[in-house]
């Protein structure tokens, strides 16, 4: 009698020897993985540190094979994959050049190629290829390339040169230039050329220029002073520094390449420099007229010209001494303030005559004259002085380098629709 095999028995012999058959396949498929792995890793090591997005492999007659990483959300790629070629999606004029590129490769090895595609409703995106050949066997070979999209950095470089060409406009027909000075140091560095007076561009010395060997004796020492200043300011309040504070423009004189001066207005704010150091600096706007410092006689006051221009309604103009104390002024100055008699103010110290607001901002642009030695010319905003006003400050008596009084002179710019 047969006996009947139990049902849900095993053959260990049969089992055992498929186990064996599928570990060698997986052995093999793993070694074969491992080698191709290697082989792949070795195409990145070619391109060393530009890798950055993927590899793309052509055969010889610019098919493609694979690319690495084998998902990658990168839109030129993607097509690729899907089965489209550089010929379809190139221009004619960039494919042209592109086969160029494969077939004398291995005469520019590590030169780039850049081209353009657009990809339906995307904008135009930048690439850069780099390839080199990996030969397969004795009659066949492929195109390794790298592929980077550099739309951002393509972006960037055009919007830095248009930056460089609006800078070099500026430079060209205003004659402005950017400086930066070392408030410890007095070293002064310029960040762009400078141009003289017939815009051709200044020589420059490499490295930080002393003040002494840039302009006038006098101009250093008012530079001294201001940075002094400045310093002390920044000390008491760091807090200078993030607001950007930017400083009251200071006229000065440049040397001149033939030794003539230029005159310049000046004008910046704190900061720090790429060491951590602290600067002051800005620009400088060359100044087409000789801006020489005006020196007024007081013993012709009376004379025709000065009498019409201080009788002009809209210009308001009064002149101080050192204490800040009236020894003069126009009839419209005192009218805005309220005063009939004009000879009532005569003595009088300027915080009895004028308004605590305007007062702040008087106190301010005489004291910066006083110190400075030179005029201010200037246009306050509206939240001043509740309108904005033209300002003209000068220095009006001199005595052994000192100012001793100021005149200041301003017109108030009146919405349509209020009153003078």
């Amino acid at each position: 009698m047969t006996a009947i095999p139990k049902i849900g028995s095993i053959d260990w012999a049969l089992a055992s020897a498929a186990i064996t058959v599928l570990l060698v396949v997986v052995c093999v498929v793993c070694v074969l993985l491992l080698r191709d792995g290697r082989k792949r890793q070795r195409f990145y090591k070619r391109f060393g540190k530009n890798v950055t997005e993927g590899i793309v492999v052509l055969s010889q007659h610019l098919e493609y094979l694979y690319s690495l990483p084998l998902f990658v959300e990168e839109p030129l790629m993607e097509r690729l994959v899907q089965g489209q070629t550089f010929q379809e999606l190139l221009d004619p004029k960039d494919w042209g050049r592109m086969r160029l590129f494969f077939m004398e490769t291995e005469k520019h090895r590590d030169i780039p190629f850049l081209f353009s595609v657009k990809l339906d409703d995307r904008d135009v995106l930048w690439y850069e290829l780099r390839c080199f050949i990996h030969r397969v066997s004795l009659s066949e070979f492929h195109y390794v390339c790298f592929l980077k999209n550099i739309s951002r950095e393509q972006e960037s470089s055009k919007e830095r040169k248009a930056l460089q060409g609006n800078l070099d406009l500026m430079i060209k027909t205003t004659g402005a230039f950017l400086w930066s000075m070392d408030v410890e140091k007095r070293l002064v560095k310029f960040l762009t050329p400078i141009m003289d007076e017939d815009f051709q561009v200044l020589p420059q010395s490499a490295g930080g220029i002393e003040l002494s060997s840039l302009m006038p004796e006098e101009d250093v020492e008012l530079l001294e002073k201001l940075m002094n200043r400045y310093i002390r300011e920044y000390r008491a309040d760091k807090s200078v520094v993030e607001k950007h504070k930017l400083y009251p423009p200071v006229r000065i004189r440049l040397f001149n390449k033939d030794g003539s001066l230029l005159w310049l207005n000046l004008r910046g704010l704190l900061g720090f420099d790429e060491e951590g150091n602290l600067v002051f600096q800005g620009v400088a706007n060359r100044l087409d007229l000789m801006m020489d410092n005006f020196i007024f006689d007081p013993d012709q006051n009376d004379n025709a010209l000065f009498s019409a221009a201080m009788s002009l309604p809209d210009l308001r103009v009064f002149w101080v001494d050192r204490d800040y104390r009236l020894l003069g002024a126009n009839q419209c100055f005192a009218n805005a303030f309220r005063i009939r008699d004009l000879s009532s103010i005569q003595g009088k110290a300027l915080s009895d005559v004028v308004d605590p607001k305007p007062l702040l901002y008087f106190n301010r642009v005489l004291s910066e004259v006083f110190e400075t030695g030179r005029r201010m010319s200037l246009m306050t905003e509206g939240d001043k002085l509740d309108e904005p006003m033209i300002f003209n400050v000068v220095p009006l008596k001199v005595e052994l380098g000192v100012v001793q009084q100021v005149l200041c002179a301003y017109i108030r710019i009146v919405p349509k629709n209020k009153e003078v």
